[in-house]
């Protein structure tokens, strides 16, 4: 958790959760935090230099601030009024404050005469205290638990995905074409991809840019007709659990979590994989993104895939494998899911959730997006 996109991915978020903000206000609490380490820089380094003292302070703007309308004592740009902006943004720095207070341990107090640097150089050279960690059999009966609560989608929803994308193929791949955008990385073979073309932010520029903070040249964001903050892989979960779009609340005590890497930073597609004749990772596969195939909803209490040991994280691999792999891919056909090295870890031993949903609102959905792929094609970024 030392950058910002990366501090606020998942712990931070899974927190406020569990302190029982809604997953509306977690969303915004968190995305306020990477606004102030935007232009403000990275809050794990003015935690560890004084709590965020010096921080706070700069984000106070009282109503004499405002009557005299004086300046922010902070760099970062609010649109409207600047004295409950930076009250909002305060109110977040608290929260991830708190947070890191109660997850860190080891904690020393801060000397003003030790220069920063010193302080790093000090805490560099302590070692941390090694800790059990869990065994075999503990991972296996965690993984017994959580995939009674995993939910996945229904076959049949995610065939028609496909085959839509197979009666597309041509007009999709060249409207991606069209903006520069590899098609290969979202329309694969029997590739379910829902929105080709839309992908995660990734990196500070890019979430600037995305927020409209600041500017970005379009051709140093690559193939992407489109970028998202995680709210596109959640339409064909709300349009068949609903009948409408995804409006920023999903259901309660869930969220939604992807299996397979399909972002650029800690890609570990390379190790967990086997990739067939000779070929080798070069791109993430973005697609993966809005694949069905690729996301489940799982409850808040439990850690997301992406946080699970390499077994657990196979199991559900070669779960989504065993519910789709009939009709679709869920990764390119020139990578292979493996098999699990311990027969215990077969699918078959565990207990796992009906797929839910049915094909009542499909169409609806497919016509949804098959007009946002094509408005994006030109509109651009």
């Amino acid at each position: 958790m030392l950058e910002v996109e990366n501090m606020l991915e998942s712990e931070f978020y899974q927190w406020l959760l569990s302190k029982g903000y809604n997953e509306s206000t977690s969303r915004a609490r968190k995305s306020n935090c990477t606004t102030v380490g935007l232009y403000e820089g990275d809050l794990d380094n003015h935690f560890e230099t004084d709590r965020c003292k010096d921080l706070l302070n700069r984000l106070g703007y009282s109503t004499d601030d405002q009557i005299h309308n004086r300046k922010a004592k902070h760099n970062i740009p609010i649109k409207g009024n600047i004295r409950t902006g930076s009250a909002t943004l305060k109110q977040a720095v608290k929260l991830y404050v708190q947070y890191r207070s109660e997850n860190i341990l080891g904690m020393t107090c801060v000397n003003d005469k030790i220069s920063v640097g010193h302080k790093k150089r000090l805490s560099n050279t302590k070692e941390w205290p090694k800790w059990e960690q869990p065994s075999e059999n503990e991972i296996y009966e965690l993984a017994q638990t959580a995939t009674k609560y995993i939910r996945f989608l229904d076959p049949q929803i995610i065939n028609s995905i496909t085959q839509d994308n197979e009666k597309n193929h041509s007009y999709f791949s060249e409207l991606l074409l069209r903006n520069g955008v590899d098609t290969n990385l979202y329309l694969w073979k029997g590739s379910p991809c829902c929105f080709p073309g839309i992908r995660r932010y990734a990196g500070s520029k890019e979430i600037s840019f995305y927020r409209k903070q600041s500017d970005l040249d379009k051709t140093s964001i690559a193939n992407a007709l489109c970028l998202d903050d995680n709210d596109f892989p959640k339409q064909i979960w709300s349009y068949i659990l609903r009948g409408a779009a995804f409006s920023k609340f999903g259901p309660k005590n869930y969220s939604l979590a992807h299996l397979i890497d399909h972002k650029k930073s800690k890609n570990r597609m390379a190790t967990e994989f086997e990739f067939l004749n000779n070929q080798i990772f070069t791109a993430p596969f973005y697609g993966l993104y809005t694949c069905p195939s690729n996301t489940v909803y799982i409850p808040t209490s439990l850690l997301k895939p992406t946080d699970f040991n390499t077994s657990l994280r196979n199991l559900l691999f070669n779960k989504a494998n065993s519910l789709y792999g009939d009709f679709c891919n869920i990764i390119p056909d020139h990578i292979k899911v493996p098999c699990a090295n311990d027969r215990k870890w077969d699918i078959c031993n565990f207990t796992w959730s009906d797929p839910v949903g049915s094909m009542q609102h499909i169409g609806l959905f497919l016509e949804y997006r098959n007009r946002i792929i094509t408005d994006l094609s030109y509109k651009g970024l």
